[in-house]
C-alpha cells in the first residue's frame, strides 16, 4: 500500500515539472520575440530619423537660397515698385558726368580711291579733235549745242538709222541729256561731226540728211587731281592729242618734241590743263 502512494506521488511531480518546463520555454520564446521586434522597431525609427534629418537639411538650404535671392533683389530696389509711398513723391536724381564726346576720326580718301570712285565721270565727256566745237570746249564755253554733241556721242547711233538718214526722237535725246547735265534742256538744231542734226518741231524729232557715224577721238587724258566737297567734284586733267605716235597741244596743234610715250603730266607745261566740275555727278562747267 505504501508503494502505490509513492508511485502516484512521483507521477504527479513529473507532470508538474513538464508544465513548468513548458511555461519556461514559452516565456523565453516570447521574450526573444519581443526583443527582436524591439530591435526591428529601433531600426525603422533610425531610418525614419535619417530621412527626416536629410529632408530638414534640404529645407534649410532652400530657405537660405530664397533669403539670399531676396537680398539680391532688394539690393537693386526691385521691390520699390510694389511699395510706392503716395505721400512722398518719387525723387529722381540725375548725376552729371563729365563725358567727353567721342572723337570720330575722318579718314581722308586717297587719290587712288577718289579716282576709282569718280574717274568714270569724265569718261562720258568725249569730243573729237576735229569737231566744230573743239575751241568752245577748251575755252570753257559749254554751250547747249556742244552739250547735245556730247550727249549724242554717248548714244548708239545705229538705233536711229532709217534708210540713208537718221531720226532721233526729241524725248530720247532729252532723257540722255538730263543724265549728263543739270540745266534746262532746249530743243534746237546742232552739228555732229560736221553733219547738221536738224530739229523739226512738228515731228518732235531730230532728222539728218545722212547717216551719223562716230569718229574716234585721239585726245588722251591723265587725271592729276580730284577734290571732293559736299555734292561737288572737281577733276583736273592734263590733255593732249596723240596721233601717229606723236604728242600735240590740242588747241595750238604744236608738237611736243621730246615726247617719250610716258605720262602726259611730264609735259604739263606744253599741254592743256582742264578742270571738270560736277554737281550731283552731272557736268556743270569746264575751265
Amino acid at each position: 500500500m505504501a508503494k502505490k502512494v509513492e508511485e502516484k506521488k512521483e507521477e504527479i511531480d513529473v507532470s508538474k515539472l513538464k508544465k513548468e518546463l513548458i511555461n519556461y520555454v514559452d516565456i523565453q520564446i516570447k521574450k526573444g520575440f519581443n526583443e527582436e521586434v524591439e530591435k526591428a522597431n529601433r531600426r525603422v525609427i533610425r531610418e525614419k530619423n535619417k530621412k527626416i534629418f536629410v529632408k530638414n537639411i534640404v529645407i534649410i538650404l532652400l530657405l537660405c537660397l530664397v533669403i539670399f535671392l531676396l537680398y539680391l533683389l532688394n539690393s537693386v530696389d526691385y521691390f520699390d515698385k510694389f511699395f510706392v509711398n503716395e505721400k512722398e513723391p518719387t525723387k529722381i536724381i540725375y548725376k552729371e558726368e563729365n563725358i567727353e564726346p567721342e572723337k570720330v576720326e575722318i579718314k581722308e580718301k586717297t587719290f587712288a580711291e577718289l579716282k576709282e570712285e569718280y574717274g568714270y565721270l569724265i569718261d562720258k565727256v568725249v569730243i573729237n579733235e576735229n569737231n566744230e566745237y573743239i575751241k568752245d570746249y577748251y575755252d570753257g564755253n559749254l554751250t547747249s549745242t556742244l552739250k547735245k554733241y556730247i550727249v549724242l556721242n554717248n548714244m548708239d547711233l545705229e538705233t536711229f538709222i532709217v534708210d540713208d538718214y537718221c531720226v532721233i526722237d526729241n524725248d530720247v535725246l532729252e532723257n540722255e541729256y538730263n543724265k549728263l547735265f543739270n540745266d534746262e534742256y532746249v530743243s534746237e538744231s546742232f552739228l555732229y561731226n560736221n553733219v547738221k542734226v536738224s530739229y523739226i518741231e512738228k515731228l518732235k524729232s531730230y532728222i539728218t540728211n545722212t547717216i551719223l557715224t562716230k569718229e574716234k577721238s585721239n585726245i588722251k587724258r591723265e587725271i592729276i587731281s580730284i577734290s571732293e566737297s559736299d555734292n561737288e567734284i572737281v577733276i583736273t586733267t592734263i590733255e593732249g592729242l596723240i596721233k601717229d605716235k606723236k604728242l600735240y597741244n590740242i588747241v595750238t596743234k604744236e608738237e611736243v618734241k621730246d615726247y617719250k610715250k610716258d605720262n602726259l603730266s611730264n609735259y604739263k607745261k606744253y599741254l592743256n590743263e582742264i578742270n571738270y566740275t560736277f554737281e550731283n555727278n552731272k557736268l556743270v562747267s569746264i575751265k
